[in-house]
């Protein structure tokens, strides 16, 4: 088993999604501002990476699902377990408390035949989400995303991520920022003031690398409620030059239960 520990942060404080401040975490029953799910799954990864390399960007399928909320300037103990050809990543909290998993296993079906879908031709106008203009499998405008050396090494040093993988000049684009690229492909399309991200499965056919042209295309194709939560899971696929890199099925709790009043003894 390896283990590594590190200092979790809120970068997400003076984002759209306000569960990421004090004010509306608390409304909705938590102790302080949430650091956000892509957060928590950059510090997770590093494990994954050091023993796979490469390989575990390639032709590989992980899952990462968030169970408990991590706080700005927490510790968090990850221990992974297994190899390449399978294995599973835990974060815990300075208590004990598991918050993640995440699972790797090597080999992928063939790309989705959703990734082909045109893309919507109109830019959107963005309205902030509910049950009913969250339209299944309909696409939203495809935006491009260049992956440049300095935002992805500002981001390596925020997770304190030494890695070789993400330096010089075949770097690898730290998974951290290609999924935060799926929140942004969310709220390019609707206004979204309180969400949670709650778990995605990431099929890598190969490496991001920094300095590629990146096309980023979104479809919603579910959504339900339970226990008085909205969810929705989005297929999210990253293209270089036309062909499919990694496709992301990434779920998200966007319109969150109010908490259930108290009641007096």
């Amino acid at each position: 088993m390896l283990k590594y520990s590190t200092e979790t942060f809120n970068d997400a404080e003076q984002s759209e999604n306000r569960i990421h401040t004090d004010e509306m975490a608390l409304r909705f029953g938590f102790k302080s501002a949430l650091v956000a799910g892509v957060v928590v799954f950059g510090h997770m990864a590093y494990l994954p990476v050091k023993n796979g390399g490469r390989d575990w960007l390639t032709n590989n399928q992980a899952e990462v699902r968030f169970l408990k909320p991590a706080y700005d300037s927490e510790m968090l103990d990850i221990a992974f377990e297994g190899n390449v050809a399978r294995n599973d990543t835990k974060c815990f909290n300075p208590e004990g408390v598991l918050l993640a998993t995440l699972t790797g296993e090597q080999g992928t079906a063939e790309a989705d035949a959703k990734h082909s879908l045109a893309p919507a031709s109109k830019p959107v106008v963005r309205e902030e989400i509910n049950w009913d203009n969250l339209i299944l499998d309909k696409p939203a405008p495809a935006y491009p995303w260049h992956a440049d050396d300095e935002s992805n090494q500002k981001l390596v040093t925020q997770l304190h991520d030494d890695l070789e993988i993400y330096q010089g000049d075949e770097a690898c684009v730290h998974p951290f920022w290609m999924l935060r690229q799926c929140n942004s492909a969310f709220s390019r399309s609707f206004i979204l003031p309180a969400w949670m991200h709650v778990g995605s499965k990431i099929k890598f056919h190969q490496p991001l690398l920094v300095g590629q042209d990146i096309e980023v295309r979104m479809i919603p194709t579910e959504k339900w409620e339970r226990k008085g939560h909205e969810f929705t899971t989005l297929y999210i696929a990253f293209l270089v030059r036309g062909e499919v890199f990694v496709e992301v099925e990434h779920t998200s709790i966007y319109r969150i239960a109010p908490p259930s009043p108290r009641t007096e003894d």
